[in-house]
């Protein structure tokens, strides 16, 4: 850019193509390079895209490019960039001439800026599924939806616009490979039919905004691994974390949608665009945004005063149809309402209000339902309540015997600077994902320079330092049945020698580990071992009409009757980041009513409860005492009776 006579402005030309003048680079890809252009013609600013020469200067892309561009520049959205001109097939060089939006991507947006929660993300989203219902109503698919797609229009009306429809169908199915040796799309995003090499359809686009709408939910991609390959494979297998897992915010309903979305199999997707906003559209009404046109605009035109304003919003919201919810007699519902009104305030007195005459009003045999609601919801939302911390005091423990066995060890011999660490008790740092966190404030080790274990008379000789690295940690260490350490990964102490000794280490999710020091084996002055712990299998119950069956990934195991006389036992899937959780997919079938498929998460010797929502257990009513035989239990389908009273 110059300062030409008078002070007038003159903008540098880099070169022109056709009446377009191309002023400077503003982003390239695999297929084109992007300039902000001047229209010599109109003299309005513009946004030139210019094909590869290596794919313009062949006949056919050439062809397919000003068909795809012809398709496209039909396309007319406020949330679509608008196309003004394309070459033509007898064109030198291919180009697609559009408006130039000044803003910025969706991934600089959300990096810079951010989201905050997933019902703004659901904003978004909704925004580009309604731009998805009027492209594919023209017979357009993007066939290349991801963040970097879509731009953020953050002045005058803002709003979010998606770019490149139909770019990627340049390349023929055969011809996915640019000279860079890219693959075309985005691996984080390609629906597994594109991946494949199959063609793609509608459906196919509602799997890419899928991904984007679980990462504006969560913050993680999907299907994000150390590399492409991997990436691609955990696509084409299905593999992802609910989301309810990576954050307490995303509700049920969220949480379903993005999971029909992200349907390996075309068939078992949303079955339309128009179907996901209107699923967005049904939920976002439910917490007080029922103009998601107006409210996303709000939020991109002052983003920081819009996330401040917004836990208060929600929360009112969600609080409100928490009292219809008990107004209608469906405790269950109210109560995964209150839940996310205690994710996002957890010192909300309105609800601690209503969780607190509740429990005032059950029964102490009900306690154990409770319980298994609370786990439920636990489980699918992923948010750790106040309030059940409360109710969750009254689920009873029955005493589990403890099996003794043998479990793997490895022995090494100590690294050279880790000597003095086993004996002053220095720990390596705890791992970053454990099946429990050790309690605070727990015992570390007894130092060698306390007394031996089994020191006596009859000891001669030197002590011998025994230094266990327990996987994933030991809640309990015992030496000779006394508890030496407790809470830590590092177990270090001192033996003497002359007697027999037994060591074990306890986790409640592993069996236990156990090992003997005969007394006529003479110990090493430093011993170190390494003790994977044994995982446990899960416990699966269900909460459903007794005949349904229950399969878990697949496999089946009972029936849901089965499930609640003797929980199944489930061996930890190996698709975790440890040995000791994994996911699983448990599907439910009810006779008479469709499916119910959750994926959860299972942990070696945890228990888990799964509540089919399909029938709202009311637990709000007290049930009758003793002597009122003319009261009936008010539980039942679809709530209490108009005569039942309601939770106060």
């Amino acid at each position: 850019m110059q300062t030409g006579v008078l002070g007038r402005t003159v903008q540098t030309v880099t070169r022109r193509v056709d009446r377009y003048d191309l002023l400077e680079e503003v982003g390239s890809g695999g297929m084109a390079v992007v300039y902000r252009g001047r229209d010599t013609a109109l003299d309005r600013e513009v946004a030139v895209k210019l094909l590869h020469p290596h794919l313009a200067a062949r006949p056919d892309s050439r062809a397919r490019f000003s068909r795809e561009a012809r398709a496209v520049a039909r396309l007319s959205h406020p949330n679509i960039v608008e196309i003004y001109d394309y070459a033509g097939e007898a064109a030198v060089e291919s180009y697609l001439v559009t408006e130039f939006v000044r803003g910025r991507t969706l991934r600089a947006f959300a990096d810079g800026v951010g989201v905050g929660f997933p019902e703004i993300g659901a904003l978004v989203t909704r925004a580009l599924a309604d731009a998805l219902v009027h492209a594919h109503a023209a017979g357009v698919i993007h066939r290349d939806l991801k963040p970097e797609n879509v731009l953020v229009v953050e002045r005058g009306r803002p709003a979010v616009k998606l770019v490149d429809f139909g770019i990627a169908r340049i390349l023929e199915s055969d011809d996915r490979m640019t000279m860079t040796g890219a693959l075309v799309g985005s691996p984080n995003h390609m629906a597994p039919e594109i991946i494949e090499g199959r063609e793609a359809d509608a459906r196919s686009d509602l799997f890419s905004l899928g991904t984007i709408l679980y990462w504006l939910a969560t913050g993680e991609l999907p299907f994000a691994a150390p590399n492409p390959t991997a990436t691609l494979r955990r696509v084409l297998e299905g593999d992802f974390r609910d989301p309810r897992e990576l954050s307490p915010l995303v509700s049920d309903a969220l949480a379903a949608t993005i999971r029909r979305a992200l349907a390996v199999d075309p068939e078992q997707r949303t079955p339309s665009s128009a179907a996901l906003r209107d699923e967005l559209d049904a939920e976002l009404a439910e917490v007080g945004l029922a103009e998601p046109e107006e409210e996303l605009s709000a939020f991109l035109g002052d983003p920081v005063a819009y996330k401040a304003a917004f836990p208060a919003r929600l929360a009112a919201a969600l609080g409100d149809r928490g009292e219809e919810a008990l107004g209608a007699g469906q405790t269950a519902r109210a109560l995964r309402l209150f839940n996310r009104v205690l994710a996002v305030d957890p010192e909300n007195t309105r609800v601690a209000g209503h969780l607190a005459r509740m429990k005032r009003r059950g029964q102490v045999r009900r306690a154990a339902r409770w319980s298994a609601i609370a786990a439920a919801v636990l489980v699918a939302g992923g948010a750790g309540l106040a309030g059940w911390r409360e109710l969750e005091r009254h689920k009873p423990v029955p005493p589990r015997p403890v099996p003794v066995s043998h479990g793997p060890v490895e022995q090494a011999p100590p690294p050279a600077h880790e000597g003095a660490a086993a004996v002053t008790g220095e720990l390596p740092a705890q791992p970053a994902t454990t099946p429990a966190p050790p309690p605070p404030g727990a015992a570390n080790v007894i130092p060698s320079a306390a007394p031996a274990v089994g020191a006596g008379p009859s000891a001669s000789g030197p002590l011998a330092t025994v230094s266990i690295l327990v996987r994933p940690y030991a809640q309990r260490a015992l030496v000779d049945g006394v508890e030496v350490a407790s809470g830590v990964q590092r177990v270090t102490f001192a033996l003497a020698p002359g007697r027999p000794h037994r060591v074990q280490i306890e986790h409640a999710c592993c069996e236990p580990f156990v090992r003997d020091f005969p007394a006529n084996v003479p110990l090493p002055a430093t011993l170190e071992l390494r003790v994977p712990l044994e995982p446990r299998p899960a416990r699966l119950r269900v909460e459903a009409e007794p005949r349904a069956a229950v399969l878990v990934d697949g496999r089946p195991l009972g029936t849901a009757g089965e499930s609640q006389r003797s929980p199944f036992s489930i061996p930890v899937p190996a698709n975790g980041p440890t040995p000791y959780e994994g996911t699983g997919e448990i599907r439910i079938l009810s006779p008479g009513r469709a499916p119910y498929i959750t994926t959860a998460r299972l942990r070696a010797g945890a228990d888990l409860t799964v509540v089919v929502p399909a029938i709202d257990l009311d637990l709000s009513v007290p049930e009758p005492e003793p002597h009122d035989a003319a009261s009936p239990d008010a539980t039942a389908a679809g709530g209490a009776s108009p005569s039942t009273p309601e939770a106060k």
